[in-house]
């Protein structure tokens, strides 16, 4: 038996949040000293853009491609994503794949994201309030930035509002693109309802990346800190991705021990 694991990350090609997953690597590589870790970026988007600029990094397959020509023959996908997406069922149909191919690895298990059944929603959201509420103001409000999906998953991020809401009714869940309901225009409104006049922006996202420097806080009038403060909405933000958080990767770590404990499984 010859076992690794794969750290199947979104993908960024910001420095910046490049932070949340090195931090991630260590943690691994110090629960895990004798497993070979390999790191895989799920984006199709993002591995293009770093080929180009000299900096490969593999996709999930080519990753166990890799694995499966060094010999491994039981792999943990670790998925680094923040809600059960695309991205994650897709690793699902990948690991199911894997598993039935011919001459393929003996067994291959795959950890949840870090939100994952109600539990773990409520489990995220007692953290997540902890770092909301530090250092917060009475009447200043919290506003978390996820990005959103087309997938069924989104209903992750309307109970993460729920759970927060239910918590502390300044704390705000919203997202980029495809929830209109979550959206930057209903917040506004929202914030103008309750006379909030500071908001601190926090990425509901792996990695402070590119989303942050650009939809968060960029300097263009449709980035959020922008339309916040035409609303003379004062905004703080919080740049650290989720990663960079050890009560979160805990979480994340307990995912990838419950899928060494299935691995292991007879």
């Amino acid at each position: 038996m010859k076992t690794a694991i794969v750290l199947a990350a979104f993908g960024s090609r910001n420095k910046n949040a490049m932070a949340s997953l090195d931090h991630i690597i260590e943690r691994v590589h110090v629960a895990y000293p004798d497993v070979p870790v390999r790191v895989a970026y799920t984006s199709k988007t993002i591995r293009g853009h770093m080929k180009k600029v000299g900096e490969a990094v593999d996709s999930v397959p080519k990753a166990l491609e890799k694995l499966h020509a060094d010999g491994v023959t039981h792999v943990v996908i670790q998925s680094l994503h923040l809600i059960p997406g695309t991205e994650f069922h897709e690793l699902l149909e990948l690991a199911n794949e894997q598993m039935l191919a011919e001459d393929g690895f003996v067994r291959v298990e795959v950890g949840f994201p870090l939100v994952a059944g109600e539990s773990g929603l409520e489990q995220v959201a007692d953290i997540i309030m902890s770092i909301a509420e530090e250092g917060k103001g009475e009447n200043d409000a919290v506003l978390f930035m996820g990005h959103g999906t087309r997938h069924d998953g989104s209903i992750y991020y309307e109970a993460m509002h729920r759970a927060f809401q239910k918590r502390d009714k300044t704390v705000h869940m919203g997202v980029m693109e495809h929830q209109k309901e979550a959206c930057i225009d209903v917040i506004i409104d929202r914030f103008k309802d309750d006379g909030v006049k500071k908001a601190y922006l926090v990425p509901f996202l792996f990695g402070a990346g590119w989303h942050v420097a650009r939809d968060m806080i960029g300097d263009t009038e449709n980035s959020w800190k922008s339309r916040l403060e035409a609303e003379n909405i004062t905004c703080e933000p919080l740049l650290k991705g989720a990663g960079e958080y050890d009560q979160l990767v805990d979480i994340w770590l307990k995912h990838l021990d419950d899928a060494f404990k299935r691995l292991n499984r007879h």
